[in-house]
């Protein structure tokens, strides 16, 4: 398999490296040690290209040489595999990742899904969620880039409630927002609250804190999975592997700083469909107020909340100062406000 010249190993024609975005260059002499041997290269951009075509499949550049290259659009020319027909229509075979056909010079496009496990925020093209840097553009593939303001916001909330750090993995993805437990390090982020607005005074950052608060809860008690047993839990909680049928439509208002009115026994409505979320919730609003236990409590009574909800908060702060003792973590310093 090729590497980079910094060790990370690549796929054939990816335009970056994934872990130093230094830009690849694809030559004859480069791919030849598995393929036929061409013989030519683009001028322009150094990549290999066949001499029967017309144009460079991968800058677009016309290298067409009269009495050399192909008058009829080929399926699969020496060096090249048919991997399918020009999106445009001339009847020439492309073969994947060309960006443009090498018959007609038309713009190419691919279905990724099968490839990579999501898509590019910049560019839309295939990456997987390991990668740091998009293979096609060069860029953030997680597209942090863009929420740098509300993941430092998150970063220093949860530094502030104390909850001890792991090693999760805010990610911008297509789609809905949510946390698979088989890939519990994988926060991902519906991208329309970010992708395509105009300027950045258009982003709700507020409700991406909340956002990506309440998918660290459901990160967070996957990665304590075994804590979900104790008695303790079940109470305050109940059995959060009971069958998950909560629709992905459902409004959930992650401005909200506050805890909500009803109903009496949950801290907002969205913590009601399930006990996953209801953990969830209660994560977000511990680590929004800081975990400041006596600031909450004092909410919950003005608001009537019912004792369930105190009991959770409890469960939840009893449980971060266990994994704390745990860890060996320094006690907090007498300077520091004395805990809520």
């Amino acid at each position: 398999m090729p590497k980079c010249v910094c060790g990370h190993r690549l796929r054939r024609f990816w335009r970056y490296c994934p872990a130093c975005a230094r830009a690849q260059v694809w030559s004859d002499a480069r791919i030849a040690a598995k393929t036929a041997k061409t013989g030519a290269d683009c001028g322009a951009c150094g990549w290999v290209v066949a001499d029967s075509f017309s144009y460079c499949p991968w800058c677009q550049q016309d290298i067409y040489v009269e009495g050399v290259s192909s008058e009829e659009p080929l399926k699969a020319p020496t060096g090249f595999q048919f991997h399918a027909r020009c999106g445009a229509g001339c009847g020439g075979g492309v073969q994947y990742p060309m960006s443009y056909c090498p018959w007609c010079s038309k713009a190419q496009s691919w279905n990724e899904e099968s490839f990579f496990d999501g898509a590019c925020p910049h560019c839309d093209g295939g990456v997987d969620d390991g990668m740091d840097r998009c293979v096609w553009c060069g860029e953030d593939a997680t597209g942090r880039d863009l929420i740098v303001r509300a993941l430092r916001r998150v970063r220093r909330l949860l530094r502030v409630a104390r909850v001890p750090v792991w090693d999760y993995r805010v990610l911008l993805r297509p789609g809905v927002s949510g946390v698979d437990p088989a890939y519990p390090n994988a926060i991902e982020i519906e991208r329309g609250y970010v992708v395509g607005k105009k300027s950045r005074g258009e982003i709700p950052w507020r409700l991406l804190v909340g956002l990506v608060l309440h998918e660290l809860g459901h990160s967070f008690l996957y990665q304590h999975w075994y804590w979900t047993r104790e008695p303790r839990f079940i109470q305050a909680f109940g059995l959060v592997d009971k069958a998950y049928r909560v629709r992905d439509d459902l409004f959930v208002d992650f401005n909200r700083r506050y805890v909500a009115i009803s109903p009496v026994d949950h801290v907002s409505t969205y913590a009601h469909v399930h006990p996953q979320e209801d953990f969830a919730e209660t994560f977000r609003f511990y680590c929004t107020r800081r975990g400041r236990l006596r600031e909450l409590f004092a909410e919950l009574g003005q608001k009537h909340k019912g004792v369930p909800v105190y009991e959770k908060f409890l469960t939840l702060h009893d449980f971060l100062r266990r994994l704390r003792a745990q860890s060996g973590a320094p006690r907090r310093p007498s300077s520091w406000p004395r805990p809520r």
